[in-house]
């Protein structure tokens, strides 16, 4: 009995060990976003369920101050390789939603919303 718990207990362990390894390299961090070049916001992007989610943190404007606590960004999902998928995106300024779609490369997340035939690029700076 002694053994089979022991076999219990080192198989639980080594899948802890594979799910912390799998997690997203985008789960977990901050991003500091732009416009026109100066520093916007912090948005912390964090995972659940192999979904992301990114929320305004901090800002570096008082006139954004009243965004704090928004999700900005959510359904983002891991397409492999670096890219992105299947989420929505809303500027909180004008509180419009736009599919999203990112690429991971490096220490910079290229962020593109779509709507309809048009989109628009952003990228944000890990800090």
């Amino acid at each position: 009995m002694k053994l089979l718990n022991q076999s219990v207990l080192a198989l639980s362990a080594l899948g802890l060990a594979t799910v912390a390894m799998a997690a997203d390299p985008l789960a977990n961090t901050t991003w500091q976003t732009y416009d026109n070049g100066e520093p916007k916001a912090l948005v912390k992007i964090t995972e659940s369920g192999g979904v992301l989610t990114g929320k305004i943190i901090s800002t570096n404007r008082p006139e954004g101050k009243k965004f704090v606590g928004r999700t900005v960004m959510s359904g983002l999902k891991a397409d492999g390789g670096g890219k992105y998928s299947g989420g929505q995106i809303t500027d909180p300024e004008n509180n419009k939603t736009y599919r999203l779609t990112a690429e991971l490369k490096g220490s910079d997340l290229k962020l593109k919303g779509h709507l309809g035939p048009f989109s628009r690029s952003q990228t944000w700076k890990k800090k």
